[in-house]
């Protein structure tokens, strides 16, 4: 790497086991050629490789030392507690809509930039999106779990967006967003008019990643997992990002070799090269997560299964998506590896009437993609404008 690296980016976290997978994946293929007779001699595949590797370093080094950096909003903050806000996106006497971005990464990829923010081209629809960041866990929220979360930040911002639209509200959920925003229109249905849901994983049971990682053996004895969940807690305040990461990583394992070597091509100045600095300085922002929050999604939610087999409590009681009545969309997209189709559509499928869309994009794309205008903000806009109070 050269020294020309700009002091507020590190990684791509975590940075040895992206290099690790892609070495491994052009010594794979290196290995496998004898065995196949219609590959190429393993030295040309071998010179291949070497090129992508330099390549993606060469991403690598490009990214780190981008002098693209974000600017915070000017979105008016309309009520705070520790480190969560309750944001406005949208103009009044809009229709109020509450969105209920992911605890795992920062809010920012919901506003990532002027020319790429989900929350004002939905509010350039007539909606007033009011967002509920949830911030960057302090020292108030280092004990936090779900149900902290749910009581003392999503319930008051739902009271606040309840007086401010006069009547009860669409809630919608990205990512595990979408599991509160279910949570709210069951147990809180006097306040919820609408539902939306985004890349909300429900239906873990045959999750690749659990299928593929050791998850699958941690699976059978989830306690050892959440001693050592504890045991990390316990030592470093919180369990860090690194941890995540890593299994994010591991649902492609090439994804990182792929995308940093096309990036090293692009122009630097152009919008596509920005886009792609944003996003990645988005993933690899820290949010260190309290640690009964990560037991939660680990073991409860992903190992466990408790979504699908409405275990989960929170404001007071089991959260039955069956028990929902209020009118229902699903953004489901083809390609989305956080949340594939067979785990996120099991949700609207316990919710009768519930309208599926299923974009051709990924987790991210559906919110940044150049296709999420046309094929996920206009149809939610739709729905909103169809069932606001």
């Amino acid at each position: 790497m050269s020294g020309l690296v700009s002091s507020h980016r590190s990684g791509p976290s975590p940075l040895p086991l992206h290099l690790a997978q892609a070495a491994a994946l052009v010594q794979q293929a290196i290995t496998c050629a004898p065995a196949d007779p219609t590959a190429p001699d393993p030295a040309l595949i071998a010179a291949a490789g070497a090129e992508q590797l330099a390549a993606m370093l060469k991403g690598i080094e490009i990214w780190r030392a981008h002098p693209y950096q974000r600017e915070d909003g000017a979105a008016p903050v309309l009520w705070s507690d520790g480190s969560t806000r309750l944001l406005d996106f949208g103009e009044h006497g809009a229709p109020v809509v509450l969105v209920l971005p992911s605890l795992i990464n920062r809010a920012d990829i919901l506003d990532l930039m002027p020319e790429c923010s989900f929350l004002k081209q939905l509010a350039d629809q007539g909606v007033r999106p009011l967002l509920l960041d949830w911030g960057i866990p302090g020292t108030a929220e280092q004990p936090f779990g779900l149900s902290d979360y749910a009581d003392l930040r999503l319930r008051p911002a739902l009271a606040i967006a309840r007086v401010l639209n006069g009547g009860p509200i669409p809630v919608l959920g990205y990512c595990m967003g979408g599991a509160f925003a279910v949570a709210a229109a069951t147990r809180l249905s006097h306040d919820i008019c609408a539902l939306v849901t985004m890349g909300t994983p429900w239906n873990c049971q045959n999750n690749i990643w659990v299928a593929q990682t050791a998850a699958s053996v941690l699976s059978q004895n989830t306690a050892l997992l959440r001693q050592g969940l504890r045991g990390i807690t316990q030592t470093l305040g919180s369990v860090p990002h690194e941890l995540l990461q890593a299994a994010f990583v591991s649902l492609d394992p090439g994804l990182a070799l792929r995308k940093f070597s096309a990036f090293s091509t692009l122009d630097p100045e152009s919008l596509e090269a920005k886009r792609f600095v944003a996003v990645e300085d988005w993933l690899n922002a820290p949010v260190n997560l309290p640690g009964p929050v990560a037991e939660a999604l680990l073991i409860d939610w992903q190992l466990s299964n408790t979504l699908a087999s409405a275990e989960w409590e929170v404001l007071g009681g089991p959260v039955d998506p069956t028990r929902i009545t209020c009118p229902t969309l699903s953004i489901c997209a083809t390609d989305d590896r956080i949340a594939p189709s067979a785990n996120a559509e099991a949700l609207p499928k316990q919710i009768s009437g519930a309208e599926v869309v299923r974009p051709q994009t990924g987790h991210v794309g559906m919110i940044i993609g150049r296709n999420s205008h046309r094929d996920v903000i206009r149809p939610i806009a739709r729905f909103l404008h169809a069932h606001a109070t």
